[in-house]
């Protein structure tokens, strides 16, 4: 089964470039749409936790093939 929702963790946007005094909710949402091409719409809810990203995709769509979700996936 195909996931809506992923968890990525502080120490891996970390190795994205961003040092912890760089992460924002604002950072990492462009981030997602503007690095991974992320279509907005298809985001759901975004939360900046102390552990990381927590990233949940709406229902509907079929993206699971996408190469924005393969590397949403690879990152989580």
């Amino acid at each position: 089964m195909k996931m809506r929702e992923f968890s990525i963790q502080t120490e891996k946007l970390e190795h994205l470039g961003y040092s912890k005094d760089e992460l924002s909710l604002n950072v990492l949402e462009d981030h997602l749409y503007y690095e991974l091409d992320v279509p907005q719409e298809y985001i759901k809810k975004l939360e900046l936790t102390p552990n990381g990203l927590k990233i949940k995709l709406v229902d509907q769509g079929r993206y699971f093939n996408e190469d924005w979700y393969v590397n949403i996936q690879r990152i989580a």
